[in-house]
Formats: structure tokens, sequence, C-alpha cells
């Protein structure tokens, strides 16, 4: 059995102009991780939270809750623009994602995912948006089940319950759908459920390569010239430079009816973009 925990960076306000400090895109992602790993990939996690973090859990009551205090990818995408990179706490900072793709690659974690660059002037449709990437990351991860013969279940960050409903149901009308088919996920053993990040690690780890990984490269890799704010700030390029190929190599990519669906894909009305890569 998999599990395919989804996560996002970003919102659907709208940006004004270049230099409008609104985060300039909205970015859905999906993490696979084999069931029978979780455990120990979540222990690991911990340790690496604690050997990086050691303040951060010193009043914890056990080596345990270190999970639920959260390590937020948005503050470590901060201190790395804030501080110049041969700060030692932006090196810091680095050993920990190393360890954190270290720890990926060898619970052989899989991620796919959406990026949608906003255009001037145009508020984003969160519940279009969001509910379209989730039935594809679904997609995604019904052939990565195929493919690996496994079960799988999707557990999406605890946005709140409006959200969370349309989410979910946009899910679970694929899969209950009597025409057309029938179930599109029939691997998915429900429709999509949710969960509080303080208690996934994976939900963690999804988080930290949505805000920290994958918003920065798009930041440098598409939006250099088009947008000038934090966002597209140029240390992002030691980001950029250091993690592109190891994000590269945990992407799934997938064929359906002929079509060919790559890992992470982008949205992009500035310059025509599909790739951070």
């Amino acid at each position: 059995m998999h599990f395919c925990y989804v996560d996002e960076s970003g919102d659907s306000q709208a940006i004004s102009t270049a230099t409008d400090a609104v985060q300039p895109m909205l970015i859905v992602a999906g993490l696979f991780v084999d069931a029978a790993k979780i455990s120990k990939l979540t222990n690991s996690f911990i340790t690496i939270k604690r050997k990086y973090y050691p303040n951060l859990f010193a009043n914890a009551n056990h080596d345990l809750d270190a999970l639920t205090l959260e390590i937020k990818g948005s503050d470590v995408r901060t201190n790395i623009r804030k501080n110049a990179l041969s700060s030692k706490i932006v090196q810091h900072r680095f050993r920990f994602l190393d360890d954190v793709f270290a720890l990926c690659k060898k619970y052989s974690v899989k991620i796919v995912g959406r990026i949608w660059i906003k255009e001037f002037g145009k508020t984003i449709d969160d519940k279009s948006i969001y509910t379209m990437t989730v039935q594809n990351i679904a997609l995604r991860f019904e052939k990565f089940l195929i493919e690996n013969k496994s079960r799988g279940l999707m557990i999406a960050d605890f946005r709140d319950p409006q959200r969370n409903q349309y989410v979910s149901h946009s899910v679970f009308t694929q899969k209950h759908k009597s025409s057309r088919g029938g179930d599109a996920y029939p691997s998915i053993e429900e429709t999509t459920t949710f969960g509080m990040s303080n208690n996934h690690a994976c939900l963690q780890i999804t988080d930290l390569l949505c805000s920290t990984i994958i918003a920065p490269i798009a930041g440098r890799a598409i939006l250099t010239n088009v947008i000038n704010n934090a966002h597209t700030h140029p240390h992002y390029d030691a980001i950029k430079d250091r993690y592109s190929k190891r994000l590269q190599a945990m992407q799934f990519h997938c064929k359906y009816n002929d079509v060919m669906y790559w890992g992470i894909t982008v949205k992009d009305p500035h310059k025509g973009k599909k790739s951070i890569f």
C-alpha cells in the first residue's frame, strides 16, 4: 500500500504588478510514499529535525513531540533569502535540506505537482484550480499504484472545512461516476481525506519541498525578468543549482491514453514555459 500526501505553497490572491509583494504562483504537490516505510521515515525525519534544531525541542516532554513542532518551508526559504549564502545560518539550512532529500531517496519517495503562475490582475479560482490539480495528482497516483501493483490513499493538508469538502468531493465524483468508464481511480481505496500537518512527517516534508525548493526554483527559472519581488530573489539561484537535479530525480512520470504526464508541470501565462527544469 502507498499514501499520497498533498500540500500547497502560495494562494489565490491576485498579483497586480511586477513589484507587488504577493506570491506570484500557487503550487500543489503530491508525495508518494510506501506505507511500509512511513514509520521508519517518520522516525528518521524526527531525528533530522532534532539534529538541526535542538533548541526548538529542548522543552519537549518526549522525543516524538518533535513531530508536532513544524519547521515551515516558508521560514527556511526566508532564512536563505535574508542572509548571505556563505553565512552559518544558510549553510545550516542547506545541510538540513540535504538530509531531507537523502531521506526521500533512501525511502524511494516520488513527487508530482503543478505550478500555476499568476497573470497580473487576475485572482486564481481556488476551487477550480485546486480541485483540478488534485484530480490530476490522483490520476498520476493511480498510474503509480498500477505500476507498483499496490493500493493507495490520499491525505491532504487540512485547509478549512469548506475547501476540504470541495477537494474531497472532486475525487469522490471521479471514483463513483456511473458513466464514462466508471471509477477513474480504482486503485485508490477512498476519496481524499485530510490530516493536520503537525501529526504527519510526510505532510511536513511535502511542505518543505513545495515552499523551500519548488517555489524558489520556479521563481528563478520562470519569473526572472517578469516579477521583481522576494519570490524571485537572486539567492534562490543557489537553491536551483543545488537541488534541481535531486528534485528531477524524485519525479514520477506516466502515460495515460497515449498522453505523457510529467511529474512537475507548469502553467505559465507569461513565457509559456511548461517546466522548471
